[in-house]
């Protein structure tokens, strides 16, 4: 009798140490995807992508894009166009969201890889603007492709060699393992996908939004 009470309680005990792993697995971590977040281990230490300045801003727009989705290339351009529309009063936050196109995780690495050196903006414009050339590329063509595009978007000021690194760096790969994880927080189905004051926008909704929030 002992002995099978013994067996109850370890199997209780057992229940319960896994019942906890799986709460502590699933809990929120308190991280709104609605806010800068801070540079962080979690984050490889590598800060967020912005557009304008989110100090001054009277809006700030959280944009979830995939750099292979060409709905996205669209709206960089049109987002672009709206940041210098509104002069120093409206800032974006970009996070990337893998969707599984073919050299679309490689192009965000890149792309964090060109932010570390400060040349962020104009290496995501690169990407955008020239996706059909590296999209169906062979993966060597594709990332021979991107070191080119940091050299425009450096105007060769930036290190190549150290663009190379951390291409391929943990760091990297932990940033965009969070933006990956923000845009899982906001049930992201698509992109792009754009957030304004914790609730997401639909594109087409977008412009006139804007121009409604910012006085």
């Amino acid at each position: 009798m002992k002995k099978t009470l013994s067996i109850i309680g370890i199997l209780v005990l057992a229940i319960v140490g896994l019942i906890v792993i799986i709460n502590s697995t699933n809990s929120d971590d308190g991280i709104s995807p609605d806010s800068i977040i801070e540079p962080s281990e979690q984050t490889g230490n590598i800060p967020e992508k912005i557009i304008g300045n989110p100090d001054e801003a009277t809006l700030i727009v959280y944009e979830y894009a995939d750099y292979g989705c060409s709905h996205c290339a669209d709206w960089n351009r049109k987002m672009n166009e709206l940041v210098e529309k509104y002069d120093g009063k409206l800032a974006v936050v970009f996070r990337g969201y893998n969707l599984g196109f073919q050299n679309g995780l490689g192009a965000a690495h890149a792309a964090t890889a060109a932010q570390i050196q400060g040349y962020w903006k104009e290496y995501k414009d690169l990407l955008f603007a020239n996706q059909s050339e590296w999209i169906s590329a062979e993966k060597k063509d594709a990332n021979d492709l991107f070191v080119e595009y940091f050299k425009k978007a450096s105007n060769d000021a930036g290190d190549t060699e150290r663009f190379k690194e951390d291409m391929s760096s943990s760091d990297v790969k932990k940033r965009l393992d969070f933006e990956q994880k923000m845009g899982k927080k906001v049930n992201l189905q698509g992109t792009p996908l754009f957030r304004i004051n914790g609730e997401s926008v639909p594109v087409s909704d977008l412009a006139e939004t804007i121009e409604e929030l910012i006085p």
